[in-house]
């Protein structure tokens, strides 16, 4: 795997995250600290940047304006000035807060890459079958996996059983070698490099710019770490983001913010 610029943290995040597991700390413990880490480090940085005494003048002053127009009973005209000062003073609260608001969603960013990589999907158990399916769906037809050719469907897509650490299966395009099974990495796409990638890199690398495969898609398991609820409830996203959401509404009850 080449590294994005989005990846860097999880070169730090990673190795803690694995003497964490050593010492056998539950898989969801681990991510609901990470979003606890994500939201604590996000409100930091919005207290620490936001003008907290000018907000709330401002705050103050856009709840009068609320009110009298709450209690206005006058002419149409004399609506008007309220109206636009009420207008004016959310637009200067909105300013006051935006630049803060944005450094605050820095540690989320710069950690959703490397959770997404380590939390969403897991390589199978040798034996186990999976689909590959390739776009565009023709080029499926010219795949061979250590020399021999599996049955492709109308979408393109090929059923293959995961193999041993010590026997890969090696995925060929004519003479252009594609993937190796097992991967380096769990990853449930793979495909030609692109410029997105200098921001977030492909954990299980990329295809050749020279074959006609542009992308293979691999339907690996999908980590669930909530047994029940439906099934977008159950991966790393509701754990890690709700963790970060109620860490960050604590805290900036905790400390009065604006």
């Amino acid at each position: 795997m080449s590294l994005g610029l989005l990846d860097i943290p999880g070169l730090l995040l990673g190795p803690i995250d694995s003497a964490l597991a050593a010492i056998k700390m539950p898989t969801l413990l681990r991510l609901l600290g990470w979003g606890w880490l994500s939201g604590y480090a996000g409100m930091w940085i919005y207290r620490r940047f936001s003008p907290q005494q000018r907000i709330a003048e401002v705050r103050t002053m856009l709840a009068d304006v609320q009110k009298q127009l709450a209690s206005y009973d006058g002419e149409f005209s004399g609506l008007l000035p309220l109206i636009r000062k009420q207008f004016s003073l959310a637009m200067r609260q909105l300013r006051l807060t935006t630049a803060a608001a944005l450094l605050a969603a820095l540690p989320i960013l710069l950690m959703l890459p490397w959770i997404s990589n380590t939390f969403s999907e897991r390589n199978p158990a040798p034996g186990e079958s999976i689909m590959l399916c390739a776009e565009p769906a023709q080029a499926a037809t010219q795949w061979q996996w250590n020399g021999r050719a599996l049955a492709t469907d109308a979408e393109g897509c090929q059923q293959v059983d995961w193999p041993e650490i010590t026997q890969p299966l090696q995925l060929k395009e004519g003479s252009i070698t594609l993937l190796q099974l097992p991967l380096s990495a769990p990853a449930g796409i793979v495909h030609k490099r692109h410029w997105l990638n200098v921001l977030v890199g492909n954990p299980a690398g990329y295809l050749p710019e020279q074959a006609r495969t542009s992308s293979i898609r691999l339907h690996l398991p999908y980590r669930e770490f909530i047994p029940i609820g439906p099934s977008w409830m159950r991966g790393w996203e509701a754990v890690y983001f709700l963790s970060a959401l109620v860490v960050s509404l604590w805290l900036r009850w905790r400390w009065k913010l604006n």
